[in-house]
């Protein structure tokens, strides 16, 4: 059973500087606290307009928390899931350098850093969100059912099927699941959404690189996962967006739930 803080202890006394931000957040107090990833303006096209008000919603890999913050502004009852530690990171195996075990602890101490910035962000905004960590693939049934799950971690996931399988076993009604599309023109890539666009498999041998993602996923084949999962009513949106200091095409796979949980599977 994972291991389950509902970060509701009092103010930190830790700087944000000790801090590791994945997302830039708004912090009242704080000002503008600068992560790896802005989505504060994308975040609501991220949705697609997906009601959440009044809902129970799994952020799964909440990592800082800004998506489930901006989730529980928008009025949903959120329970954020994340890593519990380094042990559960998907690392590409025979990369030059340092080696998968050395990374482990460094992992370790990463991953604190990113729970301790969570807390923080919790305790300033003031927030009732529920943080529970342990294994991505094994996301537990405690947690209960919930009307909606956001999914945005799949092509850092070494079996991402698996992983949507098991987060989506707890959903009731929506699954909405984010992306980047490849950096190509603007047309290219909203033609590959509606085209036999392929699953990459994206490590390459002497790349020396453990952290990179596994996958490229075109939303066809999101629609196609959510299809076998149950949720077989399906619409893609698309955002443009800076990330990474260029500006990219977010795209959003929004599925209801057309089949009844099967959750012995």
């Amino acid at each position: 059973m994972p291991d389950c803080d509902p970060a509701a202890a009092g103010h930190s006394e830790e700087l944000p500087e000790t801090l590791h931000l994945t997302h830039t957040i708004d912090v009242p107090g704080h000002g503008t606290l600068r992560g790896e990833i802005d989505l504060r303006d994308a975040f609501p096209a991220c949705l697609a307009g997906v009601p959440l008000h009044g809902k129970r919603v799994l952020d799964v890999a909440a990592l800082s928390g800004f998506t489930s913050f901006a989730l529980e502004a928008l009025g949903a009852e959120v329970v954020s899931y994340d890593r519990a530690g380094g042990r559960h990171w998907d690392l590409v195996p025979f990369c030059d350098g340092v080696p998968a075990s050395h990374l482990v602890p460094l992992l370790d101490a990463h991953q604190v850093r990113i729970a301790r910035a969570y807390r923080f962000c919790h305790a300033a905004l003031g927030s009732r969100a529920a943080r529970i960590e342990g294994d991505l693939y094994d996301i537990p049934a405690g947690i209960g059912p919930v009307d909606a799950a956001v999914i945005g971690a799949l092509p850092h996931l070494r079996d991402p099927f698996r992983a949507l399988h098991g987060a989506l076993r707890l959903v009731q009604e929506t699954a909405v699941i984010t992306g980047l599309m490849p950096r190509r023109s603007l047309l290219g890539r909203l033609a590959e959404g509606g085209s036999d666009a392929p699953l990459v498999f994206l490590p390459r041998p002497g790349r020396g690189n453990p952290f990179e993602a596994w996958w490229r996923i075109p939303p066809r084949t999101v629609v196609h996962w959510l299809h076998v999962i149950g949720f077989s009513e399906t619409r893609v949106a698309y955002r443009r967006s800076r990330h990474d200091g260029r500006t990219r095409t977010l795209y959003a796979v929004i599925g209801r739930r057309t089949r009844a949980n099967r959750t012995i599977l």
